[in-house]
């Protein structure tokens, strides 16, 4: 019993544990234990020793209660430096010193170096037997991370930096966590691949890079091309995933490095042939004429040509003037007699386009009408104004289509298409381009009249009409009639 503590008869030892740290792996909060005194004040108390803590992070306060539970004394801040008996008034007088030294045993320093050599190299008055050394090979300079705790490293396996793990030390060089060893270069194990590896022109593959083994884990350079040329920017990242929009070879390509190597794996190759010409069936277009259709009258002077198409109706010569002349091309026009069918019955379709295959020769008299349908009401036609094809459609208001400046005595291949269904307005041009409106109206679609070469001077070589019954499809396609025509 300390000297300078009136002793206690027959009262109450508190002695509690204040802060928190991990001692043998387990984490300690608070604690309280307890003791009774004698008749002559004498008691005893076995303390946790906070130097057994990882982190110096705790200490004791004790209170004496009298007989009455009034408490007597109170001492805080003590810190056991060992498991002795001691009295409380030498655990008073010695804890600051104790926690100090505690606390600086327990921190360390963490020193990365690219080899233990390196950490050698410090000078001795640098270096501390509580060092822990992280050997890192990558090219770095040695570094130290100070005021760390030893538990920071309680219970690691492995430890990992630039991609590869690496050895934990102690300031002797005795390895207390174990590395990977030597660098290996990388070797292929699967082979970059495209799948489906049987997939057609407008279709999506998937792109596997495959992958490598080697130490550190090798990272994966990569490109796909199409006849040689890169197309990553096409490629959904996220997926890895592209569309085949165009043929030919698509390749792709992977090279696996590390800091020991490079391995380049076998390009995975895809052939994408051009999609199969479609032919169109033009008997199933509603008018099909071109310089195989029969015609009546004389090759030099024709005055009617029959439908090769589905829609039971044939064109007759009209007005007055130079001939119409049936040649080797088709049928030529010299601005003079025109060919047309009259009430045509199309009652109940809600869609239709017009493409023709054509040379002029020069500007007519008039705008010249390729081909109308309704020429009156200007409803629907392909036009030449003083050299500008036209579309033309009329939705409450007549709009044009500009197709592009022709060149006399050049073929050219244009159209229109209007699907009231879908709402939309689309014309094929001069340049090739497929163009598309949105009707503010509703178009007109009904023909009741169908007419070829007013006012044209050149031969009309190919035309095409077709309609589509209301609810139902169009037998043929404009896409698929356009390329055929322009294959011709």
């Amino acid at each position: 019993m300390d000297a300078t503590l009136a002793p206690i008869a027959e009262g109450k030892i508190v002695a509690t544990l204040n802060g928190s740290d991990v001692f043998d792996g387990a984490q300690v909060v608070i604690r309280k234990v307890e003791a009774t005194t004698n008749a002559q004040g004498e008691w005893s108390l076995p303390l946790l020793v906070n130097a057994e803590g990882d982190a110096a992070a705790t200490n004791w306060s004790i209170e004496g209660y009298n007989q009455y539970v009034a408490k007597v004394f109170e001492v805080k801040s003590l810190f056991l430096a060992s498991a002795t008996e001691i009295t409380l008034g030498d655990l008073e007088r010695t804890s600051a010193q104790n926690l100090k030294a505690a606390r600086e045993g327990s921190a360390v320093r963490l020193v990365v170096a690219r080899d233990q050599a390196g950490y050698e190299a410090l000078p001795e008055g640098q270096r501390r037997d509580s060092d822990l050394v992280l050997l890192d090979p990558r090219d770095n300079p040695l570094a130290i991370h100070a005021g760390l705790s030893a538990a920071l490293f309680r219970g690691v396996q492995r430890i990992h930096a630039g991609g590869r793990a690496v050895p934990l030390l102690d300031a002797r060089g005795t390895t207390l966590i174990a590395g990977q060893g030597e660098a290996v270069a990388p070797q292929v194990v699967a082979p970059p691949a495209l799948s489906p590896d049987n997939a057609g022109i407008g279709a999506s593959v998937t792109l596997d890079i495959g992958s490598a083994t080697g130490m550190p884990v090798p990272a994966a350079e990569w490109d796909i091309t199409l006849n040689g040329s890169t197309i990553r920017d096409r490629v959904d990242a996220a997926q890895m995933r592209l569309q085949l929009a165009e043929p030919g070879e698509y390749a792709l390509t992977v090279r696996w490095r590390n800091e020991a190597g490079m391995a380049e794996a076998e390009t995975a190759s895809l052939i994408v042939a051009p999609a199969a010409e479609v032919v169109p069936d033009m008997a199933q277009a509603a008018g099909f004429f071109d310089a195989g259709s029969a015609y009546t009258g004389a090759a030099t002077a024709v005055t009617g040509l029959s439908n090769k198409g589905s829609g039971g109706w044939n064109l007759a010569a009209t007005s007055s003037g130079a001939a119409i002349a049936m040649g080797p091309e088709g049928v030529a026009f010299n601005d003079g007699r025109s060919l047309q069918a009259i009430n045509l019955s199309n009652a109940g379709v809600d869609g239709v386009f017009i493409v023709v295959r054509a040379v002029l020769d020069g500007y007519g008299s008039g705008v010249a009408q390729v081909l109308a349908a309704n020429p009156s009401a200007g409803a629907i036609a392909i036009q030449n104004n003083n050299g500008a094809l036209q579309a033309r459609y009329h939705d409450g208001t007549a709009r044009n289509i500009a197709l592009g400046s022709v060149s006399y005595g050049q073929e050219f291949v244009v159209g229109l298409e209007i699907d009231n269904r879908a709402r939309t307005v689309r014309a094929y041009t001069l340049a090739g381009d497929l163009v598309q409106e949105t009707p503010v109206g509703m178009p007109g679609v009904n023909f009741t009249t169908v007419r070829t070469g007013q006012y044209v001077r050149g031969t009309v070589k190919q035309i095409a009409v077709c309609a589509r019954p209301a609810g139902g499809a169009f037998a043929l396609r404009f896409e698929d009639v356009v390329a055929h025509f322009r294959g011709a």
